[in-house]
C-alpha cells in the first residue's frame, strides 16, 4: 500500500496556513468570501481549529481565489505570505534553514519537508560544473492551477533565499510560457533573469551562489532542527513524487513492476494516477523529457553521451525515445 505517500484526497494541511493566508489575501482585494469557499468543503471557523485539509480542496480554493481576483499580483502575494508565516507553523524548519552552512543545505532541508509545507511542486536538480539547474514538477495534478504554483513557489524561493542568505541570490527562471503582460509582477518578485519560451521549467543558479555562506550557521543547531522536523514529517513524497523516484532508480520499471513495489495491483496505480490527471507512461516520458533537455539541448553532449547518461544502451533505442517525448531529435534538441 502507499503508506506515507502523500495522494490529492489526504488531509494533511493545516486549514490556518496555506487555506488562511490564501483567504485573507483574497478577501482582502474584494474577493465574496462564500464564493471563494463555494465547493471547497471549507468553513471560516477551520482557520482558527487546526483542521487539516486535502490538496484537492486547497485547489478548489486557489481556482475560486483566481477567478473573484483581480489584478495579476495573486499567487507572488500568496508566495510570500507563506514564507512569511512559516515561522508559526514550523519553527524547527526555520532554525533548519537558517543554520544551514550554505544554501545548498537549505535546499537540502526544503526537499526533505516539501510535501509537508507546499505539496503542489517538487523539485529535481541537475548539475554542471558551474551551474545548478532546478527543475520544477508538478505533484499533485495541477491542471489549471499549474501557472499560479509556478508563480508562489518561484516567489517563495527568492524569499526564502533571503532568509537563508541574507541577500536574493542570482536566480535565473527559465518558463516554458510566453512572457506575460504582467512582467512587472515577475520583475518584481523574481527579479530580471527571466526567460521564457524556454522548453524546460527550471531555475538556474550559479554553484558559487550556493556556496555563499549562511550568516546564522550553525552546525550542531542544524542537526538537531533538521532531525526534528524529520521525526514531525509524517509524507516523504506524493505519489507522483514516489513513482518518479523510482523510475530514476530504475529507469525500466514496468508499471506491473512500479505496482508490485507499491502493493498495488496495476489497475489500482493507474486509478491513483487518473486521479491526480497523469498516467503512468506520462511520467515516464516526462523524466525521459528533463534530461534529453539537459543533456541535448542544454549541455549539448552528442549522442553516445547523452544515451549513456539517460542509461541507453542502444542509440538506435535512445533516438526513438527522445523522439517520442520531445517530440524533436536529438540534432533538432541540439539546434534549438
Amino acid at each position: 500500500m502507499l503508506s506515507g505517500c502523500l495522494t490529492n484526497k489526504t488531509k494533511a494541511f493545516n486549514a490556518n496556513y496555506m487555506a488562511s493566508n490564501l483567504y485573507t489575501l483574497a478577501t482582502a482585494r474584494g474577493a465574496n468570501k462564500d464564493k471563494l469557499l463555494h465547493g471547497t468543503g471549507i468553513f471560516t471557523d477551520d482557520f482558527t481549529n487546526n483542521r487539516l485539509l486535502s490538496a484537492k480542496q486547497l485547489l478548489i480554493l486557489i481556482q475560486n481565489a483566481q477567478h473573484l481576483c483581480t489584478g495579476n499580483d495573486l499567487a507572488f502575494q500568496f508566495g510570500h505570505s507563506l514564507v512569511n508565516t512559516i515561522d508559526i507553523q514550523q519553527p524547527d524548519l526555520v532554525a533548519a534553514l537558517k543554520s544551514a552552512s550554505n544554501f545548498v543545505g537549505c535546499m537540502r532541508v526544503l526537499s526533505i519537508i516539501n510535501a509537508q509545507i507546499f505539496p503542489f511542486m517538487s523539485a529535481h536538480t541537475f548539475k554542471d560544473r558551474e551551474h545548478v539547474y532546478i527543475v520544477l514538477q508538478d505533484s499533485i495534478g495541477l491542471r489549471k492551477n499549474q501557472r499560479f504554483m509556478i508563480e508562489a513557489s518561484c516567489t517563495a524561493l527568492v524569499a526564502i533565499s533571503k532568509i537563508c542568505v541574507g541577500r536574493r541570490l542570482k536566480f535565473s527562471f527559465l518558463f516554458p510560457f510566453l512572457r506575460p503582460k504582467h512582467i512587472y509582477e515577475y520583475e518584481e518578485n523574481l527579479g530580471s533573469r527571466l526567460t521564457f519560451c524556454h522548453p524546460m521549467l527550471s531555475i538556474k543558479i550559479p554553484i558559487s551562489e550556493l556556496e555563499i555562506p549562511c550568516p546564522d550557521r550553525h552546525l550542531g543547531l542544524n542537526r538537531y532542527a533538521l532531525k526534528t522536523v524529520i521525526n514531525k514529517r509524517f509524507y516523504k513524497f506524493s505519489l507522483m513524487d514516489k513513482i518518479r523516484s523510482q523510475l530514476r532508480s530504475k529507469p525500466n520499471l514496468s508499471l506491473p513492476e512500479i505496482a508490485t513495489l507499491n502493493g498495488l495491483s496495476p489497475a489500482s496505480l493507474k486509478r491513483a494516477l487518473k486521479v491526480h490527471h497523469i498516467s503512468f507512461q506520462q511520467l515516464v516520458d516526462e523524466l525521459c523529457c528533463q534530461e534529453a533537455l539537459y543533456y541535448l539541448h542544454i549541455q549539448k553532449l552528442k549522442n553516445e553521451q547523452s544515451a549513456s547518461h539517460m542509461r541507453f544502451n542502444d542509440v538506435n533505442n535512445f533516438r526513438r525515445a527522445v523522439k517520442r517525448c520531445t517530440g524533436l531529435t536529438p540534432s533538432e534538441l541540439r539546434q534549438a
